[in-house]
């Protein structure tokens, strides 16, 4: 979202997805010995489809060796004599799918992974398979240097693979297809949980008998009472209504006005626009500007990052702030320590004007893995979906996801993953049940963490564990998981319409489009420029690069409809 610790805590709620209790790994740790193994050649011959189909999770035998690229976080951690070549998981692939995998090259983090795998597509020497972003993925379909899996995919795919992968409606798997044929398997990632609500000081608003902010003018008007009526109690003026990062990247506060910065949505003439320069965008910018002006935002916004954002939060002098659901997990909580009597509530976005606000969702996949062209068992890279969500989802193996005596976890060392993108929507919804009835019985391993956690809020107050957090992102009463549900059920979401990562235009423009937009912005909001300074970012925007984007955008939406 807006600052840096909450990607960090985003990076978190990854981690808790997996795997909340460990277990004693006890799997044992030979190396693949691929002499012996004697595996096929992985020269692809027109008889390939011929080969049995032993089932989404059959082995072959003899073994079948695959190449891949890897790319090795600073994060990642390794058990003593273990490797990113040597682990618990390329183990499991050799013992139980009768696949051994090589890494052809690995590298040390994302810009190096890219740089590497533009260099594989430039020559034409990929791996057997690896993880592209959606314009690499674009490049090789138009180039044919990647296997069309329509088909393996409908013979090979588990049912619960098929169902995970369009829990985003879809969105995914058509941003894997190309001329109605499917060439990648998504990286699926929850980008539910990064949608917008807006977390308001729940203390302050009962202190001050104010309204909830169920609408816009609710709103400003509990952003006013924050800021003029001392709600710390302290007889000072240091409060201020409303949390705003350096850029003002709150794209919350503009879906209430019907703007979606950022976003490629519909036009009112059918054809796809760029939220951040519809007309929308100036009544959500001159309200910014009337707040600054008033005193209801911290006057020193322009030049707060992230970390400078969440020292204001965790000072208790702000009571509103737009945020994903796990804010409860980072910069809220921050809050909460230092100020124990401090209670944040989330609501649904509130409109400017009566109508429903739709909250923005981001894409749900941003990487993709590919088959090369030729390569004698594309159903293989099914077959590792297949395994990754059975032993991570479906019939989750504790050992595959951390070591409970080491602590390491190993859950990253898979090469092929998709994450649910409903599986925090359906935990909040389990546990909040269990809570209500107070019997945690027929909750899964994760879910009876979260309802252990808030039974410890509950019980003993714990702030520092974290007990809080979880109560507030996944239990009731204004939990941040319970707005999302509110969102799904009520229809209260908009998709952006462009799946396909970037255009040429972008690669070569969006950065300088990006920086002019934030400057004209910050403009605005200080009242350096009156609105005016909108209309000039439109014209200047198309003029540079926006308009042929747009272009490519629609051209993109065409061919994928």
């Amino acid at each position: 979202m807006a600052n840096i610790t909450m990607k960090s805590a985003g990076a978190a709620m990854l981690a808790i997805m997996l795997l909340v209790l460990g277990a004693c790994s006890g799997r044992e740790t030979d190396p693949i010995d691929r002499e012996s193994a004697k595996p096929t050649n992985g020269t692809k011959t027109e008889e390939w489809k011929e080969w049995p189909k032993e089932g989404p999770l059959g082995k072959y035998d003899p073994p079948i060796v695959l190449t891949t690229g890897r790319d090795v976080a600073e994060t990642m951690k390794f058990e003593e004599g273990r490797s990113i070549d040597n682990n618990i998981w390329y183990d499991a692939y050799r013992d139980e799918l009768g696949i051994l995998i090589k890494n052809e090259w690995v590298v040390k983090g994302s810009e190096a992974y890219t740089n590497k795998t533009n260099i594989a597509i430039a020559s034409g020497d990929t791996p057997d398979i690896m993880a592209v972003d959606a314009l690499q993925l674009r490049s090789l379909v138009e180039a044919d240097l990647i296997e069309d899996l329509t088909d393996v995919y409908a013979g090979y795919a588990s049912a619960f693979t098929k169902n995970l992968l369009k829990e985003d409606g879809g969105l995914a798997m058509k941003a894997s297809t190309f001329g109605g044929k499917l060439y990648a398997l998504p990286l699926t990632n929850s980008n539910l949980d990064e949608v917008p609500m807006l977390w308001v000081r729940d203390d302050w608003m009962k202190k001050l008998n104010l309204p909830e902010p169920t609408t816009m003018d609710n709103m400003f008007a509990i952003a006013k009472a924050f800021t003029e009526q001392d709600p710390d109690g302290n007889s000072k003026d240091d409060t201020y209504g409303l949390a705003l990062v350096k850029e003002a990247k709150i794209p919350g506060f503009f879906n209430g006005f019907h703007a979606y910065p950022g976003a490629w949505v519909e036009g009112q003439d059918g054809k796809i626009v760029y939220g951040s320069t519809q007309p929308e965008m100036k009544a959500a910018l001159q309200k910014l500007a009337d707040m600054f002006k008033a005193g209801y935002i911290d006057k020193e916004f322009g030049v707060k990052d992230g970390p400078k954002y969440d020292e204001l939060i965790a000072s208790g002098k702000v009571g509103m702030m737009y945020g994903p659901m796990y804010a409860p997990l980072a910069n809220l909580k921050n809050n909460k320590l230092s100020d124990p009597n401090a209670e944040w509530r989330a609501y649904p976005l509130p409109s400017a004007d009566g109508q429903p606000a739709l909250a923005q969702v981001g894409v749900s996949a941003t990487s993709f893995y590919i088959v090369k062209k030729g390569y004698q068992h594309p159903e293989a890279l099914v077959k590792l979906m297949n395994f990754w969500n059975d032993k991570s989802w479906d019939n989750a193996d504790v050992m595959l996801s951390r070591n409970a005596e080491t602590k390491i976890e190993t859950w990253p060392y898979g090469l092929v993953k998709a994450f649910p993108v409903l599986k925090n929507v359906k935990a909040h919804r389990a546990v909040k049940a269990a809570l209500e009835i107070k019997n945690p019985e027929g909750l899964d391993t994760e879910q009876r963490f979260y309802y252990d956690a808030i039974q410890n809020w509950f019980e003993k107050g714990d702030i520092a564990g974290n007990s809080w957090g979880f109560y507030r992102s996944f239990g009731m009463d204004g939990a941040g998981m319970e707005i999302i549900d509110y969102y799904l059920n009520e229809n209260k979401l908009i998709n952006t319409e462009f799946l396909g990562g970037s255009t040429p235009t972008m690669a070569e423009k969006m950065a300088t489009l990006n920086k002019m937009e934030s400057v004209m912005t910050i403009k605005i909001i200080l009242g350096q420029s009156g609105i005016e300074e909108f209309d000039k970012f439109v014209k200047d925007w198309n003029e540079l690069g926006g308009e042929i984007m747009t272009q490519e955008v629609n051209d993109w939406v065409n061919a994928a409809n």
